[in-house]
């Protein structure tokens, strides 16, 4: 069955993901920003359909957040209740968001709406966090597993015996390389990326390399060149099987700033929002 990642889940170039909740949301709050109107005040047609892109936006959300939690091996049950509250917190926010537009100008149902959408906020944040953990968990139950046929290819005793082993070897790396490729794509930070790239390279570079080297010492054990290449290339192996280890679980700055840029423009926008005295309406 096929899997779907954080990646996934965020679709930045589709309406489904953190970044269209926090841009429905953040239009739906800002709409007060151009100041008091002289129209007659009651309900705001612009604030009914804002609300009701923000739960379109939700839902969409909520279906990929529910495969994830389904097709997940790690934290299964920390996703569904991660999944659960977003389901929970997005109701809230529908019918605060609702009243609001009813009667846009109650600072009770402002301040409900926009409490309403922190908790929505923070809601879906924590599901992201759980699905790149469980990525990453996921990642490095692969490499575990690479390591493990790595050693078995190590142990080999004879030619047919290295075959055997070898052809479990490289089809563990070729799962492994998937998991890495698609890992390397959610890095954010360019060095990150870079770092994964080169050790993947690695890795299929001196994989290729292992065979032969284990090979040639099978056939002469007593040549002391053929066992150090041996050695020298399984030592590279291992050390690539590191850097995406890594590479897999580095967050850097960039990397922090990238992910929490929206999430503090959409506080510093409520925030704002808070503050205003009523909503323009667009009738």
């Amino acid at each position: 069955m096929a899997t779907l990642n954080r990646r996934d889940l965020l679709l930045t170039r589709e309406p489904t993901g953190l970044s269209t909740i926090e841009e429905r949301v953040t239009t739906l709050v800002n709409t007060s920003n151009k100041g008091p109107s002289s129209k007659k005040k009651g309900r705001s047609k612009k604030a009914h359909v804002l609300a009701v892109s923000v739960e379109q936006a939700t839902q969409n959300f909520l279906e990929k957040g529910d495969q994830i939690a389904k097709d997940s091996q790690d934290l299964k049950e920390e996703l569904i209740a991660a999944v659960g509250d977003v389901r929970n917190q997005g109701e809230t926010m529908r019918i605060a968001s609702s009243e609001f537009a009813d009667d846009p100008c109650s600072s009770v149902k402002r301040g409900t709406m926009v409490r309403a959408a922190r908790a929505l906020l923070s809601a879906v944040t924590r599901l992201l966090i759980l699905a790149d953990m469980a990525d990453v968990m996921r990642l490095l139950a692969h490499l575990k597993i690479v390591e493990e046929a790595l050693e078995g290819v190590k142990n080999a005793t004879n030619e047919q015996d290295l075959a055997n082993r070898f052809k479990e070897f490289g089809k563990e790396m070729v799962k492994l390389n998937y998991v890495a490729a698609r890992r390397q794509q959610e890095l954010k930070d360019p060095q990150c990326r870079d770092e994964m790239a080169a050790a993947r390279g690695a890795l299929k570079k001196n994989a290729t390399m292992l065979y032969t080297a284990s090979q040639a010492f099978l056939r002469h054990p007593d040549v002391a060149a053929t066992r150090a290449n041996r050695d020298y290339v399984f030592k590279q192996v291992q050390e690539a099987i590191g850097g995406i280890s890594s590479a897999a679980q580095a967050t850097s700055p960039t990397d922090e700033k990238h992910s929490h840029t929206g999430i503090g423009e959409l506080a510093a926008a409520l925030n704002e929002f808070d503050s205003l005295p009523y909503l323009q309406l667009v009738l």
